[in-house]
């Protein structure tokens, strides 16, 4: 996105101390993130912006993934179908639902401009000026009296007499080839063939060119070969130049789909949320939930791809979306790593961040452990959230305060949390008590008395 990263001051530019101006980046209030993430990007960082959101699409990711597998020479090509003219199935067939051939064709319009892949020439046809169809019948016309009726045959003249006619007059209704005008036999030199002629069966009109008018069939507009548009079909292929980048974005979610899937997750990927406060539709890489002790707890995948790293401006937009929706574990994917200004900024949202693709073993069991200790502390947190509320009782408006399991609790307790709500995650969770079985309730007094008086009659009597 097309925007740089600075505090927002009164002060015009002030100098910072080194430190200052290390930590200013890991301090930027909500506020400067949205106005970050909304700020209106240029010409080259929206196409990036849009080229990313492409990348998380299902039908995206399902037609790169074919074309990947399918190595250096593959290529999305037309086929024609009467009802339909040129489409593409091969594209059709990643949609989940059914799509005309016009938006296959649309979608991979879309991804050549955002340079995803890349079309050349497969053949050229005729079209109608009107709709566009190249669905279209050609119909020859008399040039004398205008009529269809016509025929294509070859004409013959027999020299001695001068007559020239079809070739099918000179043997019908004879055994030898016969001049149909002076009724002489056919020899060998004295006949000559003419040609393919045409024939008008209205008028007997001889003619070497018939006049030619087109008819569309799906819009029944008639028109001259001379008005109708030459269309260019074309077929499709990666961009060989982004091919890497493709396999990245393509590749880079699926080991944490399978990580998530395996740890009983329901996973929607790529997913849409609206936000709460602006209402605006979130697209987001990857949206997993889960029931842990009747609440369900959600993980937020983003990811992007940079050449030598990902800089700070998809972070900046995934901490606005965050920011917008419910959110217990965000996790955000860069590859092949992430800047270090953004890492920063990622640890001060307590982002989990993962840095390249995660395949081998060890390092997914790693992953694994991460996100479940993660999802854990967000747990212990929430369980000592405190709700201010409002009771009436016998007519009058009491304060209340009640824990996560639904229990009264002091107001004391709540200023804590607010108070702990400020604090970074760390902190909290150093303050964060974990759940214990209450204390048995010491016995009254008098009975404790009498306990001790019997115990020390009972020694004195053994003795």
């Amino acid at each position: 996105m097309g925007f740089k990263l600075k505090r927002i001051t009164e002060q015009g530019e002030a100098k910072e101390t080194p430190e200052v101006k290390k930590r200013s980046y890991d301090q930027l209030s909500l506020n400067e993130i949205k106005e970050l993430a909304l700020a209106k990007p240029g010409s080259e960082e929206e196409i990036e912006l849009k080229r990313r959101e492409a990348y998380i699409e299902r039908p995206a990711q399902k037609l790169l993934r074919s074309l990947l597998e399918g190595g250096k020479k593959a290529e999305i090509l037309p086929t024609y179908d009467l009802s339909s003219s040129f489409r593409y199935e091969t594209v059709e067939s990643v949609f989940d639902e059914n799509v005309p051939p016009a938006k296959a064709e649309q979608f991979l319009e879309r991804l050549c401009r955002l340079e995803i892949l890349r079309k050349s020439f497969f053949d050229t046809v005729s079209a109608c000026p009107v709709c566009g169809s190249t669905t279209t019948t050609l119909h020859y016309h008399c040039p004398g009296c205008a009529s269809r009726h016509i025929v294509k045959t070859g004409l013959t003249e027999h020299i001695p007499c001068g007559n020239i006619d079809e070739r099918e007059k000179y043997i019908e209704g004879h055994r030898m080839p016969t001049c149909p005008k002076c009724g002489a036999r056919l020899v060998e030199g004295e006949y000559r063939d003419m040609g393919l002629w045409y024939v008008c069966r209205e008028c007997g009109e001889k003619f070497e060119q018939p006049h030619l008018e087109v008819t569309c069939r799906k819009c029944d507009n008639k028109f001259k070969v001379e008005r109708a548009i030459v269309r260019e079909i074309s077929k499709y292929a990666l961009n060989t130049d982004r091919e890497q980048e493709i396999r990245q974005n393509v590749t880079s979610l699926e080991s944490i789909y399978k990580l998530l899937t395996d740890l009983d997750f329901s996973v929607e990927m790529p997913a849409t949320v609206t936000g709460e406060k602006s209402g605006i539709q979130h697209k987001f890489s990857l949206i997993a939930k889960k029931n842990f002790e009747g609440c369900t707890r959600i993980v937020a995948v983003d990811h992007a791809v940079g050449d030598v790293e990902v800089s700070v401006s998809p972070l900046i937009l995934y901490i606005y979306k965050i920011s917008e929706v419910k959110v217990d574990l965000p996790i955000f994917v860069a590859i092949p790593k992430l800047g270090e200004t953004a890492k920063r900024i990622a640890q001060g949202y307590n982002i989990l961040v993962i840095e390249g693709i995660p395949k081998e073993k060890g390092r997914l069991a790693m992953l694994d452990d991460e996100i479940q200790k993660k999802l854990s502390e967000r747990i212990m947190i929430s369980e000592a959230e405190i709700v201010h509320q409002w009771i009436f009782r016998k007519g009058r408006k009491i304060d209340v305060w009640r824990n996560a399991r639904g229990k009264f609790v002091k107001g004391e307790q709540y200023h804590k949390q607010m108070a702990l709500q400020k604090m970074p995650l760390t902190q909290k969770l150093s303050n964060v008590q974990p759940h214990t079985e209450p204390k048995p309730k010491k016995k009254p007094l008098m009975e404790r008395i009498k306990k001790a008086i019997k115990r020390n009659s009972n020694s004195e009597e053994k003795q």
